[in-house]
């Protein structure tokens, strides 16, 4: 199951970061893989919203129906995502307070049939840089 992790310390308080994270409308200014909003686009994020969104992975659109699982302000967001060919996904955001500001930490998980093999590695790599590009730019609208 390919998994990757990215973390970054933000001057900006968890307050402020949560609100970016939760604030759907902005995802496309961060979120490297998103292609487009496929359905109606909540303002905010919270526990059971439901929206769908075309990504792209490794040049491949795919389009995912993503649940909130958690909302936990301003310390956790999660989202559980189905996506074609039995993929299921996970995106995860931790805010950590810190001596000045806080740790923000972006984490992916995949896991379906279609990503066993030589896919899993691929599908990984792409992934983390994915999280990295993403969680730069989500740091960079923080200010």
């Amino acid at each position: 199951m390919p998994k990757v992790s990215a973390s970054t310390q933000s001057a900006a308080g968890p307050d402020q970061v949560w609100q970016l994270a939760i604030d759907l409308p902005r995802y496309p200014e961060w979120l490297t893989m998103h292609d487009a909003f496929t359905s109606d686009v909540p303002d905010t994020l919270g526990e059971g919203v439901a929206y769908k969104q075309r990504v792209k992975m490794m040049g491949m659109p795919a389009e995912i129906a993503w649940r909130v699982t958690e909302a936990a302000a301003p310390s956790k967001l999660e989202l559980f995502g189905d996506g074609p060919m039995g993929i299921k996904s996970v995106n995860r955001f931790t805010i950590e307070p810190a001596d000045e500001g806080c740790n923000i930490t972006f984490e992916m998980e995949f896991n379906g049939p279609a990503l066993n093999g030589p896919m899993a590695k691929m599908a990984e790599k792409n992934a983390g840089v994915a999280a990295e590009q993403s969680l730069a730019k989500f740091k960079a609208l923080l200010g």
